[in-house]
Order: structure tokens, then sequence, then C-alpha cells
């Protein structure tokens, strides 16, 4: 059998969705090692996002199912008032990474292509209801970092961050701000939330943003237009969301008419209104709610749902990789470690068993 050259292999194979390449790991030994790699896992995924957004305009999001069948409406874990009732949620999303708070008030992270599964340390926090969260990439040190906010105290809100490669909970400090939303938009590197500050006479809503590799929150200036202050900032309830690879901001209701988006030209952000006939093709992933998720055992995911709406841009965007959540290297086998050992023991406290010897 003839052997590819170097840089063939790969061109060919980062053509394969992550379920393909996972049986390709079986072929020899090369093929593993090779898709294993991790520049691989990287091409293979900038491959990916090209094909996605670029060539086919598709926008992948990722929600917390609840139930199999296809109504939108009850289907999704969101960001709403009735995200305390729920006991499980979809924290965040990041190359191909999920962040899970499951029934069993664990923290995982995990890989629902690959269905491999890393619990996290356990927040040694006071207040267990009142919590927003945050899920990326932190480029700068090739990791993935957790973010959780909680009320310290009125007006208060104290954060934490742990990274994968350390599993760590390391105290980032307070800000004077209250969340309004619960759980952060990603978008360039940063988690957006929308907060309330309390020092001002009417408590008024900001935007703050946490920069990952940085570990420090700014205020994201808000529209300074009419149409904005009448139809968003006027309003109940606002949310934030990315749409194009922008942050966007639009009321609760009737989102169509009042969605602005923050664009970045030359590098000065600007906001701008999106068009209102401009749909988008929407492939809704949807992963199943669990009391525990274990690795390597049935899929984590339902049937794949499409859309031609805007409704889902609170969603996290999502695309399957084969990134794994074991960023410090991928567990051994318990099953094979502990079979040896009761064959070694079973050896050692019978010496006259056939084949054994003296």
């Amino acid at each position: 059998m003839a052997e590819l050259h170097d840089d063939v292999l790969p061109n060919i194979l980062k053509r394969l969705n992550v379920s393909d390449l996972i049986r390709c790991k079986s072929v020899c030994k090369s093929w593993e090692n090779l898709i294993s790699d991790s520049g691989f896992i990287k091409f293979h995924m900038n491959y990916s996002y090209q094909i996605d957004y670029k060539n086919n305009d598709i926008d992948r999001r990722i929600v917390m199912s609840r139930v199999s069948y296809r109504n939108g409406s009850r289907v999704c874990d969101v960001d709403d008032r009735l995200f305390d009732d729920r006991d499980c949620h979809l924290l965040g999303s990041s190359d191909g990474l999920v962040c899970i708070s499951s029934f069993a008030s664990l923290l995982v992270v995990a890989n629902p292509s690959t269905r491999e599964v890393q619990t996290l340390q356990e927040p040694q926090i006071l207040d267990t209801k009142h919590l927003c969260w945050g899920f990326g990439y932190d480029s700068s040190t090739d990791d993935y970092k957790v973010v959780l906010g909680f009320r310290k105290r009125v007006g208060w809100t104290c954060f934490q961050v742990l990274s994968l490669k350390s599993n760590v909970w390391k105290l980032i400090g307070d800000v004077k701000y209250s969340f309004h939303s619960r759980i952060g938009i990603l978008c360039n590197g940063a988690l957006h939330w929308i907060m309330k500050d309390s020092s001002s006479p009417n408590k008024k809503r900001v935007i703050a943003s946490f920069q990952l590799s940085e570990e420090k929150f700014i205020k994201i200036s808000e529209p300074d237009d009419e149409r904005y202050e009448s139809g968003v900032a006027s309003c109940p309830n606002m949310n934030l969301g990315i749409i194009e690879d922008c942050l966007c901001v639009f009321p609760c209701d009737g989102f169509n008419d009042n969605l602005w988006m923050l664009k970045n030209y030359n590098g000065e952000l600007s906001w701008e209104m999106f068009e209102k006939d401009c749909d988008m093709n929407l492939a809704l992933q949807c992963l199943k709610e669990q009391e525990h998720y274990v690795p390597n055992k049935r899929t984590l995911c339902r049937d794949m749902l499409f859309y031609k709406t805007k409704e889902y841009i609170c969603a996290p965007i999502y695309m399957e990789s084969l990134v794994s959540p074991y960023v410090n290297g991928r567990p051994k086998r318990k099953i094979q470690e502990s079979n040896s050992k009761k064959s070694c023991k079973l050896i050692k406290r019978d010496p006259m068993l056939p084949g054994a010897s003296g």
C-alpha cells in the first residue's frame, strides 16, 4: 500500500466529520496519532468553521433540551425569569466543548461529539442560588475558563474563574454591579452580561464585558441613538446575543424591529441596527438534560433541528470538534488497570496454578 505524502492525508481527513474521524483512528497507529495531534485538531476545527460560516452560511447553536419533540418555545433552556426553577443548565460553549451544571450540583465540561466528560472542582461559595456564569477560550494561554459570579451583598457581585488546566477556582474580585442576565455571551474572547448599576439613581442597566485573557472587566458603551433609547433601553427587559460574530442587544419582545449589532471597523467599535428582513440558516443542536453525564456512553445530543429564524441568537455558538476537555491529557482507563492488578494478585496468591512459575 503506497503511503500518502505528509501534507496530503491531513487535507483529506479535515473534510470528514468528527464521528468518521473517530472511526479512522482504528485504521492504523499513524492515523490515530495524526487525528489525536493538537495541530490537526485545530486544523480540522478551523476548516469546519470556514465551511459553515463562509461557504454554507450555516449558524450552528446549542441548547439544553428538556424533551425530544419539536416545539421551539418549550424545548430549550433559556436565560429567563424561570432560570432558577430548572436543575440543569448549559452555561456556555466554545470550540465544541460545553459547560454544564447538572442536577447533582456538579459542573462538567463535555465534548458531545467525542462523549468525553471532565468533572470540575466544586466552587466554595455561600450563595448557590443567585449566580451568573460564563465559559470560553483564552487564546493567550491556550486554555478554557469557567467564570462564576455570585451575589456578595446588595449591588455587588463577586467573581471567580477556573481554568481547565488547573481545575482550581481563583478569586477575581468584586464589581459594583448586580447581574441581570445569568449566562455570559461569548464574543471575541470576552464574556458579556447585562448588569445593573445600583449606585445610579434609576439602577441603570449596563453591558459588562469580562476579557478572558486579561481577566478584567470593562463597560461597553451602548448605542447613542434615540431609536435605541425608545426601542431597547426603555424596555423592562433586554437581552444579549451574538449574530455574524458580533455582539447584539435587543428587547425581550419584538427583537425583529430593535436588534442592534456591535461592529468593529478598523479597531473602532460602533453600533448598527440589524436588517429586519435578514433571516438565518440556523442548525440547532439539542443537549440532553441528564442527572449525570458519563463519558463514552450514550449520545449526549438529540437530533439536530433546522430553522430560518433569529429566535436563538441568545444560544451559544456550537461546532463539532475533536477538542478534548482533558486539556492536560486523557486519563488512563481504570478498567484495564484494575483487571491487570487482579491477575497479578491471583498469580501471587496461588503459585501452583498451571503455567505459573516457581
